[in-house]
């Protein structure tokens, strides 16, 4: 376990700490929220190859629910023939169904350092863990554009996260699959995260740090901003 941590700590957790300390200290200001901006920019540039290929992945596997509806018609009472005709499909169409998954399971890790950054970066006893090429601002002001204090909870801002939170799960879900008598579960799921994590993050913004939800609305806004485009030129390709 304490190998694992170590490993978390060399690959995740010091490169996102020293470069919102970086970034922190060389642009003019020295504005932690500013800060915050520029790494959530700079981390969904870097992670917009795998982005890309999940929503078009995404927009596939949504094309594909009128045949996949049918197969599960044929093969309601043989679960391996229904697996079996699934695989062939996505074979077939050249679809792998879990494309989309590894770009969460990528960003799992960075959200958790993040968290614990946001939750104790400004202790000055950490700027230890700075890179020696890494300036070391000696103390790090938690107040963020002259009036947010990104270590104490703010609802206010809370509100904004569960505004975009909402605007980016609903461009994100793929199209409603054709009217059909039978429930479809992930449907149901799909529109009760649509409004759970918008209301949990709204809950847990009175006891968040400000610096946990800044970084999460900016992360929606620059997420909304993408997905738009991806939508748009995605659909000009084949």
């Amino acid at each position: 376990m304490s190998s694992f941590s170590s490993l978390y700590t060399t690959i995740v957790w010091n490169p996102l700490f020293n470069g919102l300390i970086w970034l922190y200290a060389v642009i003019p200001g020295s504005d932690f929220g500013v800060a915050i901006i520029a790494l959530t920019f700079v981390l969904r540039v870097l992670l917009l190859p795998l982005h890309w290929k999940a929503k078009k992945a995404q927009q596939n596997l949504a094309t594909l629910q009128p045949e996949v509806k049918k197969i599960q018609e044929k093969f309601k009472n043989d679960r391996e023939g229904q697996g079996k005709a699934l695989m062939a499909l996505y074979s077939e169409k050249k679809v792998n169904p879990f494309s989309g998954c590894f770009p969460i399971l990528i960003q799992l890790p960075i959200l958790f350092a993040l968290f614990q950054i946001f939750r104790s970066g400004f202790d000055p006893a950490l700027l230890s863990y700075l890179y020696s090429f890494v300036p070391n601002p000696g103390t790090v002001n938690p107040i963020a554009f002259g009036f947010l204090d990104l270590s104490k909870g703010n609802v206010a801002l809370g509100f904004f996260a569960a505004l975009t939170q909402y605007i980016q799960t609903k461009i994100s879900l793929p199209p409603p699959p054709p009217p059909s008598d039978k429930p479809d579960f992930s449907q149901i799921l799909q529109k009760q995260s649509l409004y759970m994590i918008p209301l949990m993050l709204l809950f847990f913004s009175y006891s968040l740090p400000a610096a946990v939800t800044l970084y999460w609305t900016i992360l929606n806004v620059f997420g909304i901003l993408q997905d738009t485009a991806i939508v748009r030129l995605t659909k000009k390709t084949p």
